[in-house]
């Protein structure tokens, strides 16, 4: 069994790869850390199919200048083979990425770090991977140095690592596919976490705003929620006498 923690910086929004990074972990329950990295990590550099977007440059840093000896983001592959695995935050987007590379990933298991702490802590003011890393941090200080090089994927990778190690432990998670099972169901949004009612239980919200926001959305597992509870609500209410 092989699972990768796994980042990427694009070259603009749902663009090319420009770096990729990762590092293995596994489990070793019943102790104080009970998911650690191995020794095995990865990190590469691309060239896109065109330039670096200055909104993306901004974000992680990379210049066109530092691409110019890579080789093209269509040469990406993932650094193992047999992968069970890809845990990341929002980690549709980096393996939407990969597939764009030409990489199939059909086959591995996705786990969301953003969707798992969306689930346990649906009040923090942000679920941004810096701001859940300041968050649940016991010494700030010493989370600011780790941080500092926020949008670095090898970096991130590391950061996500903290976060994941703080789920496992609430959630008390002992093995790998204990931790996709959870990944899985919490996709399945209880809060809303953008727009007007940002911040707000979807069980607390009227039935005419849910309508109105799946009109407005794309979000097939918010859609999932908001219809599910919808359908929650026909079945409470009682037949007209």
């Amino acid at each position: 069994m092989t699972a990768l923690i796994f980042d990427t910086e694009t070259h603009k929004l749902h663009g090319d790869i420009i770096e990729a990074a990762a590092m293995e972990v596994h489990f070793q329950p019943f102790t104080d850390y009970p998911i650690i990295p191995t020794m095995f990590d990865f990190t590469k550099r691309y060239k896109p199919s065109e330039p670096i977007s200055i909104a993306a440059m901004a974000i992680h840093h990379i210049v066109d200048e530092d691409l110019v000896k890579c080789p093209s983001f269509t040469k990406f592959k993932l650094p193992k083979d047999n992968i069970d695995y890809l845990i990341g935050h929002n980690i549709d987007y980096d393996i939407e990425a990969i597939e764009r590379a030409g990489t199939d990933a059909s086959s591995i298991k996705r786990i969301c770090t953003l969707a798992m702490a969306r689930y346990l802590w649906p009040h923090f003011e942000s679920h941004k991977l810096t701001a859940l890393a300041y968050q649940l941090s016991s010494d700030r200080k010493a989370t600011r140095r780790g941080v500092r090089g926020a949008h670095s994927a090898l970096n991130d990778c590391k950061t996500t690592h903290a976060l994941l190690l703080n789920i496992v432990r609430v959630r008390q998670i002992k093995s790998m596919e204990e931790l996709y099972q959870f990944s899985q169901m919490a996709r399945i949004p209880t809060h809303i976490f953008y727009g007007p009612h940002r911040g707000k239980a979807i069980a607390d919200l009227s039935s005419y705003d849910l309508e109105y926001i799946a009109r407005k959305s794309d979000d097939q597992y918010l859609l999932t929620a908001i219809e599910a509870e919808l359908h929650s609500r026909e079945e409470d209410e009682l037949p007209f006498i």
